[in-house]
């Protein structure tokens, strides 16, 4: 017999306290130096809010199938969009926005199995998605006029 998850809710209230079964991440513009190292520059917090709205939206899986230099755009990896790909990022991420009116979004984050199995959400606060949203398209817009790749960590 299976038993009903326990439902563990993101605590909006400690916003800076880890909380178990929610991940937080950043983007930073990618600069190369003259020896071709890579630097992270200008980075962009994505909070456990931002972070499971862009992938409970879709707008990670969007962000994916652009040209990237490597990794992935999903939860718990890290990739790097390409320069030519910023243009096209910006807009998904401005229509992103556009999911942020007159809606009340919950999405389930993680679920852990077993004897006593836990599914972990939240309910997204749409003005702080909104607030990361404008920066994540200033960063973007800022990197791919000087011709940067920038670095999502999800």
């Amino acid at each position: 017999m299976t038993r009903n998850p326990r439902i563990v809710y993101y605590d909006h209230a400690q916003p800076h306290r880890e909380q178990p079964g929610f991940r937080s991440g950043a983007a930073d513009r990618v600069v190369t130096d003259a020896d071709g190292v890579a630097e992270a520059r200008k980075s962009v917090h994505l909070s456990p809010n931002s972070l499971h709205a862009l992938l409970g939206h879709g707008v990670a899986e969007r962000l994916d199938r652009l040209p990237l230099l490597y990794g992935r755009v999903v939860a718990g990896s890290q990739a790097v969009l390409r320069p030519t790909a910023l243009s096209p990022a910006s807009r998904i991420l401005y229509e992103a926005d556009r999911t942020t009116y007159g809606a009340v979004h919950e999405f389930v984050t993680c679920e852990v199995p077993g004897p006593d199995p836990v599914q972990y959400r939240i309910v997204i606060d749409n003005r702080e998605y909104q607030r990361t949203l404008a920066r994540l398209q200033y960063l973007i817009t800022l990197a791919g006029r000087e011709g940067y790749a920038v670095r999502l960590r999800l």
